[in-house]
């Protein structure tokens, strides 16, 4: 069976948010009826390989809700879900605003995705992928630090929107179930894009540190891509623990000095630590050293061209990539299933070739209740997750209502306590990613412990753990004795590999994945230079665990019991880059390096503004906003060579050199709102402290206080639900006394002693 069967869902494709929703809820069995953007919307049409990849298993409709009135109010009213990926106003301008859409089906999920969000000063302006990048905080931190930030070429702010929206219409549907009511969400794709800056933000809010990129120098070390004998090598010198176990592998006694043998001392001597490691890796080839490192439990890979990454023996090994016909016939080449389900099936079909007149749905019936709780409420979720995917993945069930109680041991600690003992309790990334949940340390090792354990998973709905395949099953909590406890769980398994194939026991961080899933290559700013990282796989990866653990337990509230899923981090880095490899599959070749500029749209670009380092960001997307353009720069503007697309791209340096004498001496916020004014998409490369005083963010009220600590806020709102954190990331062992005292057991208190808490952070 399918996850979504007999889930009927309109998607208004327009952004690429929309569409990969609506792929995923194809792709699990849901009957997806797509209606193309109206030719008047800039901005949205997809190249043949996109067009395969966004829309399989889906049905185009030939319908214009304007002109076609009945028929769409008919397909509203047998529909659970639409998709309204069209922007601000567009389905109100055709008769169909959201207080009609609810008339017509009181049960409807209707998913509001738009670049800024329903309301605030700013909701009207236009936008693309690559002002979205900007305005969201993500760019500051891509690219060198001595010249123009540097755009991600994977879409990332409509990826992470797109997500975050199937995650949206299940809660809907979980709670329609739990209330009989509908539901209106409002998602603007800034604000989603925005969980993947959390951390940097945060740490402003909290501390004034104010990140910036610097050439994808890791605040610890090793931790990027070096060059080796045949490319480069990611050498990533976590888990931390064992580093000192592989050092000697450098042949440099020099990295086992005093001074060198914790984090904290490599990060204080970053150039003479990287110079001891150059020989070594000159000396070695990439998938040499990719194995090696995992040999010594250390999360290396290589940096992978996108060849490379389709070639990779994982891959076969699970066959994760599949062939189907593009519309036009042609073969394609693209990733399967994102997450491997026991107990449903993912749905390969290609895309249509065609638009067809389908017929409607019967009307479901009238819900007329009325939302009584948070949206997961009596939902509870275990946390056995550390680092940054998994606990962001939990953080989001506490967001919405769960109940969230992370598992720690204080022996190895989370990594983001920090690395000294004393202020496990202090660092302001553990207190956003961990926000709203409990915790309660357990030594495994220990029967009463196990005890404890055993009677929350006798309470538990979910259960979320990111350790290396097996692992669980080594602690006795594989997914076999936790459906013992209780046999309707669902059990989300986040490794870095999955739990198959030959690099099944492999381990790895966000580093190492974004490398070798081929998804780092595509950024740079030519077909010369390095690429760079984007370092938000973490947060996606997260996010798509979100949607698996979503997937499952939507089967199990329809009556499908509970289920294991196995999900690879690698897989769903490459999910992300997928429309890429039906091109690379028939060239053979690395697709070209686009730096701030876009394969059909001109000009497009990151332009010197007033100011050290301000940015500003432009994408003019049709021949009538390039006149509004080229209104504002005047004179050589007005050169007929610019007229057309065409044109433009083959003069991009010219205009750029026109747009940047009118940028230079610019507030980037005034020549954002001069350009928002005549019709262009424009933004700036945002700061942490920009967004802390963005008026937009301000009037949607968009940041949250938790008992005084300011923190980010939530990626969509749901009706209904007014969202309140009540606390940062909790004190380790909060919680204890509670849940020991429920299932009988004394001694809840954690030893916070520096002799308990020494072995986990020895090697800081």
């Amino acid at each position: 069976m399918s996850s979504l069967d007999q889930i009927r869902v309109i998607e208004l494709s327009g952004h690429v948010a929309a569409a990969f929703c609506g792929k995923l809820m194809a792709g699990f069995g849901a009957d997806v009826r797509q209606l193309p953007a109206p030719e008047s919307l800039p901005g949205f049409a997809l190249a043949a390989d996109e067009q395969a990849w966004f829309h399989t298993a889906k049905q185009r409709l030939a319908l214009d809700p304007a002109r076609d009135a009945e028929a769409f109010a008919a397909l509203v009213r047998g529909a659970d879900i639409l998709l309204d990926g069209w922007g601000l106003g567009v389905l109100a301008q055709a008769g169909f605003d959201a207080a009609r859409l609810q008339v017509l089906n009181p049960g409807l999920v209707l998913v509001q995705i738009t670049p800024f969000g329903q309301d605030g000063p700013q909701a009207a302006w236009q936008a693309s992928d690559l002002t979205l990048y900007g305005l969201s905080g993500l760019m500051q931190s891509t690219g060198s630090g001595t010249r123009e930030p540097l755009n991600a070429r994977p879409r990332m702010a409509e990826l992470t929107a797109g997500m975050n929206a199937y995650c949206a219409a299940i809660i809907g549907l979980l709670r329609r179930e739990r209330d009989g009511c509908g539901a209106i969400v409002d998602l603007a794709i800034r604000e989603a894009a925005m969980e993947n800056y959390e951390a940097a933000i945060a740490e402003f809010l909290n501390v004034g540190k104010v990140a910036r990129r610097n050439g994808d120098e890791h605040n610890m070390v090793p931790w990027r891509t070096y060059p080796c004998a045949d490319g480069e090598a990611a050498i990533i010198g976590g888990p931390i623990r064992h580093w000192l176990r592989a050092a000697p592998l450098f042949e440099a006694p020099g990295l086992l000095s005093e001074k060198l043998q914790t984090m904290g001392g490599r990060m204080a001597n970053r150039a003479e630590t990287q110079e001891l490691m150059k020989p070594f890796l000159q000396r070695h080839g990439k998938r040499e050293l990719f194995h090696l490192g995992q040999k010594h439990r250390l999360a290396w890979s290589y940096l992978a061209s996108m060849p490379e990454a389709l070639a990779e023996p994982q891959h076969a090994a699970r066959r994760f990539f599949i062939e189907q016909p593009r519309a036009d016939g042609v073969p394609a080449t693209m990733p399967g299933a994102p997450f491997r389900c026991a107990r449903a099936s993912w749905q390969d079909r290609p895309a249509p070739a065609r638009a067809v007149a389908a017929p409607g749905w019967d009307a479901r019936p009238a819900c007329t209740g009325r939302p009584a709780a948070a949206p997961l409420a009596g939902m509870r979720v275990l946390d056995f997750t550390h680092d940054w995917a998994g606990p962001h993945a939990a953080r989001f069930f506490a967001d919405y209502g769960a109940e969230v109680i992370k598992i720690e041991y204080p022996q190895r600690l989370d990594g983001m306590r920090g690395g000294y003992v004393g202020k496990v309790n202090e660092h302001p990334r553990f207190w956003q990613l961990h926000r709203g949940k409990k915790s309660v340390t357990l030594d495994l090792k220990r029967p009463e412990h196990r005890a404890v354990l055993d009677e929350l998973v006798r309470g538990t709905d979910l259960v979320l753990e990111n350790s290396r395949a097996g692992v669980m099953e080594a602690k006795g909590y594989g997914y076999e004795r936790l459906r013992q406890l209780k046999p309707d769980i669902v059990m989300v398994a986040m490794s870095a590999f999955g739990a198959t194939g030959p690099y099944a026991g492999y381990c790895g961080y966000g580093g190492t994945l974004e490398a070798i899933s081929g998804l780092q290559s595509l950024t740079a700013y030519d077909g010369h230079g390095p690429a760079y990282r984007v370092r938000e796989m973490d947060v996606m990866n997260g996010i798509m665990g979100i949607c698996a653990g979503f997937t499952a337990l939507w089967q199990r509230q329809r009556g499908g019991g509970g289920q294991w899923i196995d999900l690879s981090e690698c897989e769903t880095t490459a999910w992300f880059v997928g429309e890429f490899f039906a091109e690379v599959a028939r060239s053979g070749r690395q697709p070209e390096a686009l730096g701030n500029r876009h394969a059909d749209h001109a000009p497009q670009g990151c332009y010197a503004g007033q100011g050290q380092d301000r940015w500003l960001l432009l994408s003019v997307r049709s021949d009538a906003e390039w006149q509004a353009l080229a209104g504002l720069l005047g004179g050589a503007a007005q050169d007929a060579r610019y007229a057309s697309a065409s044109g433009r791209r083959r003069h991009h340096d010219e205009i750029d050199a026109l747009i940047t004498a009118w940028s230079r001496d610019r507030a980037v916020e005034a020549a954002v709102a001069e350009l928002q004014a005549a019709g262009v998409a424009a933004g700036f490369v945002a700061s942490s402290a920009d967004l802390a005083a963005d008026p937009q963010l301000a009037a949607r009220g968009w940041f949250q206080d938790a008992a005084g600590t300011r923190l980010p806020g939530l990626p969509f709102r749901i009706d209904g639900f007014t969202p309140r954190i009540a606390r940062r990331g909790p004190d380790l062992g909060a919680d204890n006394a509670g849940f020991f005292a429920a299932a009988g057991v004394s001694g809840s208190e954690p030893d916070l002693s520096p002799e308990q808490l020494g072995t986990a952070y020895a090697l800081y």
